[in-house]
């Protein structure tokens, strides 16, 4: 099947919920990548399923962009199709202690829901930009906490389109490291939390939020901590203790407040910020001996992640 043929056949299934050449620079924290060659956003699993199926039986690349927060897309996009995970005040349930979740819900927003009704277990997670999809397949964490500590189950869709059950001991999972998308695509997260007291909880986030804010460069796009915590040391120390805070390459530039971000002052290209990476991968490597790890996802470049990043 053609490139033009495939692309109608999902438009015409999808009906308006699919767009050309779409570009995800509006769709991602970072304020930066090309087009997709088709954006799709199912309104239902049936739809999805359809979909899923579809690109596996048409050899077609497929890639869950989420809430776009841990990635960097190509200044080229992506040739496949990009699905988003759409989500309603509906897509959270509390039953007692229990919460489900869709995959498309922000985490902050679950944070919030979840502590005013005070439920304790996710109020460290405050203000990490994401969705629930995106915190299952990160184990996203903070201050000490990951999301898979609270974590009963979690429902998937297969390649296959079918829909399955995992409980925490079928998904490997440690730091920043959870569900693997290709192995399909999460659909909700079910968690179990504890009783705690709103008010104590809500100002527990306050204060958490209050130091995001005071350590980290928020007021610029970003993807967060562009490298992962390696054993028993901090990136940003290593990368700040190479004079690298203030490096900058294009619009792009690693900033003073936080050196394990890379922030776009505006108009910054994703080879901008490659570039960056590979500096600090580079130079923290000679001085310390420590080959950084990304934590930041490399979606639509034509060569592996290791290549693109070498030293």
């Amino acid at each position: 099947m053609s490139r033009t043929d495939w692309v109608r056949e999902i438009e015409a299934r999808l009906a308006g919920g699919a767009k050309r050449d779409e570009p995800l620079a509006r769709y991602t924290a970072y304020r930066i990548g090309g087009p997709a060659r088709l954006l799709a956003t199912p309104k239902d699993q049936e739809q999805l399923g359809w979909l899923v199926k579809f690109c596996r039986t048409e050899g077609i690349e497929l890639f869950v962009l989420g809430r776009g927060s841990n990635v960097l897309v190509s200044d080229a996009g992506f040739a496949g199709v990009v699905v988003r995970m759409e989500s309603s005040a509906g897509d959270i349930v509390i039953e007692e202690d229990q919460v489900v979740a869709g995959a498309g819900v922000e985490l902050h927003a679950l944070v919030e829901r979840t502590c005013a009704r005070g439920l304790a277990g996710l109020e460290r997670l405050v203000g990490i930009p994401g969705s629930v999809g995106g915190a299952a397949v990160m184990n996203a964490g903070a201050f000490g906490a990951e999301f898979f500590d609270h974590l009963v189950a979690l429902e998937i869709m297969t390649p296959y389109g079918e829909t399955r059950l995992l409980g925490p001991d079928d998904v490997p999972h440690g730091y920043r490291t959870g569900f693997d998308p290709r192995s399909g695509i999460v659909l909700s997260a079910s968690l179990r939390l504890v009783a705690g007291d709103p008010r104590e909880l809500q100002a527990e986030i306050s204060e958490l939020l209050r130091k995001r804010w005071e350590k980290q460069p928020l007021e610029y796009p970003s993807c967060g901590s562009v490298f992962k915590r390696p054993p028993g040391d901090y990136a940003g120390r290593l990368i700040e203790a190479c004079g690298l805070k203030g490096l900058q390459k294009g619009r792009a530039k690693v900033s003073e407040k936080h050196a394990n971000f890379i922030i776009n002052l505006g108009g910054a290209t994703a080879e901008d910020v490659l570039w960056l990476m590979r500096e600090i991968r580079r130079r923290v490597s000679e001085k310390f001996g420590i080959l950084l790890e990304p934590e930041v996802r490399l979606v639509g470049f034509d060569r592996p992640v290791e290549e693109l990043l070498a030293v």
